[in-house]
């Protein structure tokens, strides 16, 4: 798993990239906790367009962020979402609480 950041203004990027499992996902979630931490955005923005496995260690990434983000007045946004991540994500009507913004065709 390789995570890169983006700053944008009010806004953390984090491109995701390779697979995220239970082996990887607690790292992942201390690292973005970590930037969120120190520049407290209003947009925390995950971007899965790199990821090419995820199971349910996913979801907890993703809700865990969540929390953090509310705790701070801020709000998540997953883009670039398909493949298992997308069906993770369906599954678990993660849209309810975060939101996800489709690739255009």
């Amino acid at each position: 798993m390789n995570i890169k950041f983006q700053e944008n203004f009010n806004e953390l990027e984090v491109l995701l990239s390779g697979e995220i499992d239970h082996h990887c996902a607690r790292g992942i979630s201390e690292s973005i906790d970590f930037k969120i931490r120190r520049l407290c955005p209003s947009l925390l923005i995950l971007d899965f367009g790199g990821v090419s496995f995820m199971d349910s260690s996913g979801l907890a990434v993703v809700m865990g962020r969540r929390k953090l983000m509310n705790s701070i007045d801020g709000s998540v946004e997953l883009r670039h979402v398909c493949g298992a991540a997308k069906k993770v994500f369906e599954m678990a009507e993660i849209s309810r609480y975060v939101t996800i913004k489709e690739d255009k065709i």
